[in-house]
């Protein structure tokens, strides 16, 4: 069993006032404390890590408490079912884009939306930059990969669709590279952080993402300039 802490030592870890957490122990954001004594309550770890992650969600997502205790309870039912790892991913997707999971969407739906064929959503999933499921019968994605392919509508609508080249062929070219970086930033950060996978260390993990994601995407526009300005001088000064 952890340490216990009382409601003093808890706003000291925290930083966050007692008027404040009782307010989250009403709205069904944190647990019950254990209550040894009809006037004395103990709290955990978990506390701490909740009130922290809780915190941060409203001051640095903006998100409301309404979605908070969603994200919450999902990654509370994914600890049930498959342990720590499944409720850091949803943590994490919070955190990364104030995500909150909703159930899988047919594909022929996103398609519509994205105003794509469905047949050209199928080919991003045959080129690995999606992953379609089975459910009912009925080809579906979730949430994150229907939001890549109505993104990727909108690159077509911005005056590329019917180009070539721009076709599934263009994402899976990243889609591999993108995999292989992953996996070796996962190895990194879990040598680095240990398995300890808490909101908490979900926050620091997105902290990281969230600036190394500023960075990559300033790296390739850097490199895309100098691509480019290095074929203009080609073509002025041929060989």
């Amino acid at each position: 069993m952890g340490a216990r802490l009382k409601m003093k030592e808890l706003e000291a870890r925290t930083d966050v006032s007692r008027e404040a957490i009782h307010f989250y122990l009403r709205e069904g954001l944190l647990p019950e404390p254990e209550r040894p004594k009809r006037n004395v309550a103990l709290y955990s770890e978990d506390h701490v890590s909740r009130i922290r992650l809780i915190k941060q969600l409203q001051e640095e997502r903006f998100l409301p408490l309404s979605v908070i205790r969603e994200m919450l309870e999902r990654a509370d039912v994914a600890t049930a079912d498959g342990g720590g790892l499944a409720a850091f991913e949803l943590t994490l997707s919070s955190l990364l884009n104030g995500d909150v999971p909703e159930p899988d969407q047919p594909l022929r739906v996103v398609a519509e939306r994205a105003g794509m064929d469905p047949a050209d959503v199928r080919k991003l999933h045959e080129a690995g930059v999606i992953q379609c499921v089975q459910r009912d019968g009925e080809a579906c994605l979730d949430f994150r990969d229907a939001a890549i392919v109505e993104h990727w509508g909108r690159l077509l609508d911005a005056g590329y669709r019917g180009e070539p080249g721009y076709d599934q062929s263009y994402l899976a070219r990243y889609a591999g590279i993108l995999q292989t970086l992953a996996e070796a930033e996962v190895d990194l950060f879990l040598e680095v952080f240990g398995r300890d996978l808490t909101g908490e260390t979900a926050a620091r993990a997105t902290r990281g993402i969230d600036i190394t994601n500023e960075i990559f995407s300033r790296m390739r526009t850097q490199a895309l300039l100098r691509a480019l300005a290095a074929r203009v001088a080609e073509a002025e000064d041929p060989p």
